[in-house]
Order: structure tokens, then C-alpha cells, then sequence
């Protein structure tokens, strides 16, 4: 899942005005719903790099930012649902989920954070789910700033009819996935220090 969606907290990582370079990582929770009962499955999101550079009118700006998934270490604790999953996926044509976020400006960003009572933003980015590409609103939060660190919070919805994917079913079609599951993804960026 290449979610160029983390870059946005490099708003807080870098404290100066200069520019610099970041790496990040993130552990994804998609929550779903069955006939059956609710279920839950984990991924981590491949190691990503993030730039922060001077725009043309001063402020400092993060160009683009790519986050992926391997469909193959989705877990839901469950091997015949990681195999109906992956299946539906098409995980052998498809290995990554993936996730882009262009021209973020972190500035923007935290004063929108900053204006909420609950100290919430918003951010969009596209996904693409095998080879369909849709643009969703994150919602952010929880941000946290330690020496050289960021870390923050984002949940968004995702349809699987809207990437004309088809929720698993077992027990000939008894039980079956619901349409809308949640991603709750959780971001740590660090400062890159200059070679």
C-alpha cells in the first residue's frame, strides 16, 4: 500500500525553516465487519523517505510522499481469511497497496490542527488497490513532536465495492465481509542527520 500519505507530519519533525531529509514507518489496523462477528488484521508499511524543501513562495513543502503495503504480510490471525483476502487482492498480480501524497505543506497543516478543539486534520491522498485508484480524506491526529520525532495518528475509511474487489464469504456464502472496513494507521517519522 504506497500511501504517500506520512509526509505530512514532517510539518513538526523538522523545527527549522531549513530543509532536510526524513525517514518513516507506520503499522496499519483495518477493522472489519463479518455476518459473523467483527475482525481486525495488522500490516507494516514498507520503510519510506520523506523531503522537505523550499517552495517557490518560501515556505517549506513536502513534494511527494510514497507508502506501500505488501498484500503477502496482511494478518488477520485467521489463515483461511488471509487466503480468501490475498485471493481478492489478486496478490500474485498485485503485491502492493499503495498510497501517494503530493505538495503537503506542513505549516497548513499544523495551524489546522492547532484551530480544532480536538486537534484533528484532514488530509487526502490517493490510493490505488490493484489497479484502481480513488482519492480518500484521512482524518489526523494525536500528533507528538520529541526531539527529532514525529509521530501521529490517521483513520480513513475504505469501499471495497469501489475497488471492485468482492468481500470474502465462507460457509457458502453465509458469512460474508462487509463492504466498508476502517484503517487506522499510525505514523513515526524520524530526522535523517546530514552525511
Amino acid at each position: 500500500m504506497k500511501i504517500r500519505i506520512a509526509a505530512f507530519s514532517l510539518l513538526t519533525l523538522v523545527s527549522s525553516a531549513s530543509a532536510g531529509e526524513l525517514k518513516g514507518n507506520c503499522e496499519l489496523r483495518i477493522l472489519g465487519t463479518s455476518t459473523l462477528h467483527d475482525f481486525a488484521g495488522t500490516v507494516r508499511c514498507q520503510p519510506f523517505p520523506l523531503s522537505l524543501v523550499g517552495g517557490s513562495d518560501g515556505r517549506m513543502v513536502i513534494p511527494e510522499v510514497e507508502i506501500s503495503v505488501l498484500v503477502e504480510e496482511m494478518d488477520t490471525r485467521n489463515k483461511t481469511r488471509d487466503k480468501q483476502m490475498r485471493e481478492m487482492f489478486q496478490n500474485e498480480k498485485f503485491q502492493r497497496i499503495q498510497a501517494v501524497l503530493s505538495n503537503l505543506d506542513p505549516d497548513k497543516i499544523r495551524q489546522e490542527m492547532r484551530k480544532d478543539p480536538n486537534g484533528k486534520g484532514t488530509l487526502e491522498f490517493i490510493l490505488k488497490i490493484r489497479d484502481v485508484e480513488r482519492r480518500i480524506q484521512a482524518v489526523i491526529g494525536n500528533l507528538r513532536e520529541i526531539s527529532g520525532r514525529v509521530s501521529f495518528d490517521a483513520e480513513f475509511p475504505v469501499s471495497l465495492k469501489e475497488y471492485n474487489l468482492t468481500p470474502p464469504t465462507v460457509f457458502f456464502g453465509i458469512v460474508r465481509v462487509g463492504d466498508k472496513v476502517t484503517v487506522n494507521a499510525a505514523f513515526q517519522l524520524e530526522d535523517v542527520p546530514p552525511k
